[in-house]
């Protein structure tokens, strides 16, 4: 079971060459949350994951230096808007976070609804969950699902939904029958659902309204210039090209669901 605590505490620097002045004036701050195989802690208790393997990358092509810091998704969204961080990864587009930074697609994929198995009888689509207003459903604080979805959710009673700082606390709750379902992708459920043993717990509902929701980068354009968002750029687009970053995220993911991610996402 991850140490939350832990996990939160964690800073860590990622170092390739020499930082270039001109193009690295400083070390870029990195908001990364324990979000499913991109950030977790190994059998020995120490911070992994395919964020470290993705900075890692981009410090050995750009020669940035990146200092990881562990926090709750939502805060990593207020650090970013008072310019204590300059890049969060990875997370999904939204109008509103391209005011505050540029964003770098990497993929496209939905959100699946998770459902306790003994409500499948009766619950087979979103509607039907929502139309049950004793149904509890935990979602993780400051993540986005896509509009058609945060709309929907919105409308819903606020006693109805209850919010957690990370997967791992959702599904818990929807372990222990405080929640039935959750909504969120796959590359925020599927190592909770490994890690818990829930494959025989849990049903899962394609949502056929779900967004095609782009999931990415932001690089802060509060707390960086110009020249230095063009640079981190040119170096993040070249490992999308050549087919790096697929091949990062297979090493942690795994083959089957690095290409569930990749689904809707158009060939290069």
């Amino acid at each position: 079971m991850p140490n939350l605590r832990r996990l939160l505490a964690g800073l860590l620097l990622i170092a390739g060459g020499p930082c270039l002045a001109h193009d690295c004036p400083r070390d870029y701050r990195v908001g990364v949350s324990p979000i499913g195989y991109s950030y977790y802690l190994d059998a020995q208790g120490q911070p992994t994951g395919s964020s470290f393997d993705f900075y890692a990358e981009l410090s050995r092509r750009s020669g940035c230096r990146f200092n990881l810091t562990a926090v709750p998704r939502a805060r990593s969204w207020y650090l970013l808007e008072n310019q204590e961080v300059d890049l969060i990864t990875p997370t999904i587009r939204t109008p509103e976070r391209d005011h505050l930074g540029v964003f770098i697609e990497y993929f496209r994929g939905h959100s699946d609804l998770l459902i306790r198995r003994e409500l499948a009888a009766q619950i087979h689509s979103l509607s039907d969950f929502l139309a049950q207003p004793t149904l509890q459903l935990g979602l993780v604080r400051g993540h986005s699902n896509g509009p058609a979805l945060d709309e929907q959710i919105a409308l819903l009673d606020g006693n109805r939904v209850q919010y957690a700082a990370d997967p791992h606390n959702v599904f818990l709750r929807l372990q222990a029958g405080r929640i039935q379902g959750t909504i969120m992708p796959a590359g925020l459920y599927q190592k909770e659902v490994d890690d818990l043993a829930l494959h025989d717990q849990l049903q899962l509902i394609r949502i056929a309204e779900a967004d095609a929701f782009a999931t990415g980068a932001y690089l802060s354009r509060l707390s960086m210039g110009p020249e230095e968002l063009a640079h981190l750029q040119r170096h993040i687009q070249s490992m999308l090209d050549d087919g790096t970053l697929r091949e990062l995220l297979t090493r942690r993911h795994g083959k089957p669901l690095t290409d569930r991610y990749y689904l809707d996402t158009p060939a290069p």
